[in-house]
């Protein structure tokens, strides 16, 4: 049944942290009821590039592009919403999913309404979702009232739990009726109860809710904003600022004197999310809502609701063309106010289209159609990528009430002169390596603009952005070396755009010309309702002090800033969470006092002698630390053991780090919530406090410990990592000294799915016997979880851990410097074993017969031949040797 959640839970599992670290490439396709296999694996192609290609159509092609840029990437592939029940249409097209990479270890999973496509599609595990309970539906119906918890007046509890129970489980009917219900009086709940309920199936009563939900939208022109959406197929994630925009150019949103159109048009937005008839499928980091989908079976009520006549004599004001097919009738193309045409169908002239307001091309289009100069009315014009449009002909300046140009073409170099004639333009979207016209200031309007690129000549110096202050969102000034000083800074008006909330400043670097950069700077003082701040390439040795306080400012970027040698004070800043600092070459301290940081980054800081010693005490929300390419750091303030909000910490390329702080008598007792550790290539530090990874260790998700030559208690880090680490599930311990551990007794390591380990360290003979009782302690710790193994040896070491034999669910196996001559019989017994590497492995004569093999490589093995009995044995086998591919015979 539709309305249970399938798409929502997936979507929390498809974006979570864990899954960006674990596959390289993450694709969601919406099918629906038309199950073409072609259709699909262009969709996972335009997921994957906006570089499609030039005549990619055929199923061949296709799945050639496909294997191009997958190469030898991992991929997780949602299937949302399947109906498919043809056995031969979905072997094919897994069949051929499994040749468009070489890669092991890929997922996809299948959202379904039918029991037979679960069927057919033969999982490896199979989710039911069941109902809410009742319970359940009535607290999401309370959260989405705001009625608080434990204070519902008895006459709204009592309607409310009977409504409750009428959702009859459906988490989308709860939501949705939770909207409706919102600000309205026990009265008003009770009616509601009594005439638009009733007790029939769960389908009919929640037509019944997205329809009550609809008719109460306040306004005409919210609904209006509502049925528009049904213009976008099913499944659709949907931009939020593109969707206010053609609400805008419809003529939907009317401003008033407090509001603008874009104002106006977020309002709308929020009500429609406030009443489930959108939905947030991501967020900025921020917490702001970036895109949005429509369920279904509320897409189905916008769609009936537009096309209300059953005679067909309802004109059609959108469409959405997905695929070539005839030209649009003159008689339809006449009354058309939205089209999304991709790819270009033969035969279309625009002049057909008089009455177009906003325009969306994609697909293969290499320039702008010359009849796309007779549209008057167009008021936004979208040929973002992934189109092939070069450049923007002149004429595009006789479009006078365009209101929205998207313009992030791939190939787009730069754009016309004509764009100054533009003066109802309000955004401008490009990409990064766009050139800009001239007189960009008379766009006056303009709220969007992504960057501006200083120029010497008249037109394209600094000022042309003083009369822009209608700016919003992001701004990023580049080559600020052509601004002379304050005074020519200072025409800029940056001062004066209240609603730039992201600035960047950018210095060209290794300029050798005179620099006045503190002068520019002080002239470009921001708006106090500034959150973001970058700047980069600086050359002054200080910071403006004449600027006011930047109270709102939450995050700061200081990158390749050559010439400071001191971290300004940032007291002044209270709502500052994020600090990084990059490549600030003379910097020795920082002294400056800052607090509630919960991200800070420091990299490149190449004289950085310490760090404040009140650092974490004063920072005690930090989650992300990393700090990295600092060769003189001695060491980290003591404290680290007080941060228990921290998930993330990276240390890395710090040669002379000898201490990461004395754990603290004054850390609480709760648990820290550490999920990723990475301490690499820091030959100094001796000793990684145990009172510290006790802490940690619980969490810890993630764990590399790498170049660390110095490092004298490993034996004790790896004993309280076995016994505590339930969740570990990847660890890394690579050119650590004597991989061995106190004991090898009640270790847990059931979670552990990759596992690499680096036993060459200063070995000996002495230590061999610890060091195999530790690796074979912890390959039977993890013997029923472990996916992925490599493990380097030494060459005169002839020993292969024979717990290997039991990991049954091992696929990808690497070995380097192992000193035996013949890889054991038993390794052909792994019956999920995909993938071989061996490396450097100079004595290896002989390989055994490995069933499933799928790949097999070898690098630096001289004695090793690959002779026809091998190939008999494994004549469906990639197999390379020093990076060639071997010729099957």
């Amino acid at each position: 049944m539709g309305g249970m959640g399938k798409t929502t839970l997936t979507r929390k599992v498809f974006n979570h942290e864990s899954l960006k670290a674990r596959f390289g490439s993450l694709i969601w396709v919406h099918v629906s009821q038309i199950f073409d296999s072609i259709s699909l694996f262009k969709k996972i192609l335009s997921a994957l590039t906006s570089d499609i290609g030039d005549g990619v159509e055929s199923r061949g092609l296709i799945l050639k592009r496909l294997h191009e840029v997958l190469n030898s990437k991992t991929y997780l592939l949602v299937l949302d919403d399947v109906w498919n029940e043809d056995v031969s249409e979905w072997e094919g097209f897994i069949n051929s999913m499994s040749g468009v990479t070489s890669t092991k270890g890929n997922g996809i999973i299948i959202t379904t309404r039918s029991e037979k496509v679960a069927f057919i599609v033969n999982p490896l595990y199979k989710h039911p979702l069941n109902g809410l309970s009742e319970e359940d539906c009535w607290s999401i119906i309370k959260a989405k009232t705001s009625v608080e918890s434990g204070e519902v007046p008895s006459g709204f509890e009592m309607i409310g739990r009977k409504i409750a129970k009428r959702c009859q489980g459906l988490p989308l009917a709860a939501n949705v009726v939770g909207g409706v219900l919102r600000g309205k009086s026990e009265g008003e709940w009770r009616s509601i109860n009594e005439k638009w309920f009733s007790d029939g199936e769960g389908g009919e009563n929640i037509s019944k809710i997205l329809k009550l939900s609809y008719d109460r939208l306040s306004s005409p022109s919210l609904k209006k904003c509502f049925t528009f959406c049904s213009v976008f197929p099913k499944g659709r994630e949907i931009v939020k600022e593109e969707l206010i925009e053609l609400w805008m150019a419809e003529g939907f949103l009317q401003p008033s004197r407090r509001d603008d159109m874009e104002s106006v048009g977020n309002m709308y937005f929020n009500v429609l999310l406030q009443n489930s008839l959108l939905q947030v499928s991501y967020k900025d980091d921020y917490g702001n809502v970036w895109r949005c989908v429509m369920h279904d079976l509320v897409h189905d009520l916008a769609s009936s609701v537009l096309s209300n006549n059953a005679d067909g004599s309802t004109i059609v004001r959108y469409k959405f063309l997905e695929k070539e097919s005839s030209p649009i009738p003159k008689n339809v193309a006449k009354h058309l106010r939205t089209l999304f045409m991709k790819g270009g169908t033969p035969g279309t002239t625009f002049s057909d289209f008089e009455c177009l307001h906003n325009l969306t091309l994609s697909g293969g289009y290499k320039e702008l159609p010359n009849s796309v100069r007779g549209l008057i009315h167009l008021r936004n014009l979208n040929i973002s990528y992934p189109t092939e449009i070069v450049n923007l002909p002149e004429w595009i300046g006789e479009l006078h009430h365009l209101q929205t140009l998207r313009a992030e073409a791939f190939r787009l170099a730069k754009l016309p002169s004509t764009l100054k004639y533009l003066i109802n333009l309000r955004h401008l979207y490009i990409d990064g390596r766009v050139e800009l016209p001239a007189e960009i200031g008379r766009l006056t309007n303009l709220q969007t603009l992504p960057h501006f690129t200083v120029g010497k000549e008249k037109g394209y110096q600094i000022e042309e952005l003083g009369s822009l202050n209608n700016l919003k969102g992001t701004l990023q000034i580049r080559n600020l070396e052509m601004v002379r000083d304050k005074k020519e800074a200072l025409k800029a008006n940056i001062f004066q755009k209240p609603n730039l909330f992201d600035l960047v400043f950018k210095w060209s670097f290794g300029r050798e010309d005179e620099r006045n950069d503190e002068s520019v700077l002080e002239g470009l003082q921001p708006h106090a309702n500034l959150k973001k701040l970058e700047i980069y390439g600086f050359s002054g040795k200080r910071f403006p002090t004449s600027w006011a306080p930047l109270a709102n400012l939450i995050e700061i970027t200081l990158n390749c800033c050559s010439e400071i040698e001191e971290i300004p004070t940032l007291e002044h800043l209270p709502n500052l969470k994020s600090l990084s600092l990059f490549f600030l070459d003379k910097v020795r301290l920082i002294n400056a006092s800052f607090s509630h940081l919960t991200s800070l980054e420091i990299r490149g800081l190449r004289r950085l002698e310490c760090l404040p010693e009140s650092l974490f005490y004063n920072n005690q929300n930090l989650s992300y630390l990393s700090v990295s390419i600092c060769p003189v750091l001695r060491g980290l303030p003591d404290g680290l053991n007080t941060l228990n909000s921290l998930e993330n910490l990276c240390i890395w390329d710090c040669e002379n780090l000898k201490s990461i702080g004395n754990p603290s008598g004054e850390a609480r007792q709760s648990q820290g919530i550490l999920l990723r550790l990475h301490i690499t290539r820091r030959g100094e530090l001796m000793e990684l406090p145990c009172q510290m990874l006790k802490s940690w260790a619980p969490t810890v998700e993630y764990l590399e410990l790498a170049g660390l030559r110095s490092l004298e208690n490993l034996s004790m880090l790896i004993d309280c990592l076995a016994r505590s680490s339930t969740r570990l599930t990847i660890l890394k311990i690579r050119g650590v000294p004597k991989l061995m551990a106190a004991s090898v007794e009640s270790w847990d390591l059931g979670s552990l799915k990759s596992l690499e380990l680096d036993m060459s360290v200063e070995w000996s003979r002495e230590a061999s016997a610890g060091i195999a009782e530790t690796v074979e302690g912890m390959l039977q710790a993890c013997c029923n979880s472990l996916t992925t193994l490599s493990l380097k040896g030494v060459e005169n070491w002839e020993w292969l851990p024979k717990s290997i034999e039991n990991l049954t669910l091992l696929k990808w196996l690497t070995m380097e410097n192992i000193g035996v001559e013949e890889l054991p019989q038993w390794l052909g017994n792994l019956s999920s074993l995909v993938s071989l590497s061996l490396h450097s492995c100079n004595k290896l004569k002989r390989l055994p017969s490995v069933t499933e093999l799928k790949v097999l490589h070898i690098r630096d093995c001289p004695e090793l031949r690959i002779d026809s009995e091998l190939r008999n044995h494994h004549h469906r086998v990639l197999i390379r040797v020093d990076g060639q591919p071997m010729r099957m015979l």
